[in-house]
């Protein structure tokens, strides 16, 4: 069954909260912002990769909510993209997270549930965009 356009809108409005997300993290991790002890873990290089990263993943979803027909494969890379993001922000917790190496205090904590709102939207993305997809 195709989905509805109710359907539809949860998934574009999905995609528009991911975008906004990255788009935040670009600037926080782009200008080493004290938000969450962004200022505490920055390093020049690093984050100025993080950012570019952040900004065109944001992008990208923005793009993709502009025809989901039309950007179908492109949904697809941008999910897999965000499933690197996802790993590789599981590592960082499973191997102690970021005090073990920068003089953060709440950091850990505050990405903890962040992050599993993001397993939460990425897994809900997920499931509306195969219900499209049938």
């Amino acid at each position: 069954m195709p989905i509805s356009l109710k359907e539809n809108k949860y998934l574009k409005l999905l995609l528009l909260a991911g975008a906004t997300f990255f788009i935040i993290e670009f600037f926080l991790h782009y200008f080493g912002l004290s938000i969450l002890e962004h200022d505490k873990i920055f390093i020049n290089t690093h984050d100025r990769y993080v950012a570019s990263f952040t900004l065109a993943i944001g992008t990208i979803a923005i793009l993709i909510t502009t025809d989901l027909k039309k950007y179908h494969d492109l949904f697809i890379l941008f999910m897999a993209l965000v499933l690197v993001g996802i790993i590789s922000g599981t590592i960082i917790a499973l191997e102690g997270g970021y005090q073990t190496l920068f003089p953060v205090v709440t950091l850990d904590h505050n990405l903890s549930i962040l992050g599993i709102g993001f397993y939460l939207w990425y897994i809900l993305t997920w499931i509306i965009w195969l219900k499209r997809v049938k």
